[in-house]
């Protein structure tokens, strides 16, 4: 038995930050520079992250992830498509595989957790299988949230979005 959630990275208070400066922090940072931020000298927006941290009564490292119910972070399926395709998740591209894979799939949830990658690689195209792959392994690139802005979750590096734009041109 497992939960399944987005990141919380995502959040638009995850980190501590200001927006203006754009100046992001850990709790750690944010400890260093005392709460201001050292662009403009005034108090950072203090995150969720931070608020957790001061609540907790032990380091995570100390934390036995046994005594927890098990969780998984995911993406939606459009968002991964999205980024696969390097297109806005509403275009007609993203929807029509969108509604390919979910027919194919079963349905959402069986296509991000369930069907193993061969099974995707038949139904769908080799780099969406691969988001897939690198989403349920936790291989993403994840840029927390902080001061009202939002987090990004980045499948593909920016090299890679660059090769295959090329692999296209020629």
């Amino acid at each position: 038995m497992s939960t399944i959630e987005f990141f919380p990275e995502e959040g638009m208070y995850h980190f501590d930050g200001h927006r203006d400066c754009d100046v992001s922090f850990s709790p750690a940072e944010t400890r260093k520079h005392q709460g201001i931020c050292p662009r403009c000298k005034k108090p950072l927006t203090i995150g969720v992250l931070n608020r957790v941290d001061n609540l907790s009564d032990r380091a995570s490292s100390e934390v036995n992830q046994n005594d927890f119910i098990p969780y998984q972070s995911l993406i939606p399926l459009q968002e991964i498509i999205a980024e696969s395709f390097n297109v806005g998740k509403s275009s007609k591209k993203v929807q029509a595989e969108y509604f390919n894979l979910t027919s194919l799939g079963k349905n959402e949830f069986n296509v991000l957790i369930n069907l193993g990658i061969e099974e995707l690689k038949r139904i769908t195209q080799p780099k969406i299988a691969e988001a897939i792959k690198r989403v349920r392994e936790g291989k993403v690139d994840l840029i927390p949230g902080f001061d009202g802005r939002y987090g990004q979750i980045k499948i593909f590096s920016e090299k890679e979005k660059v090769a295959d734009f090329q692999d296209k041109l020629f």
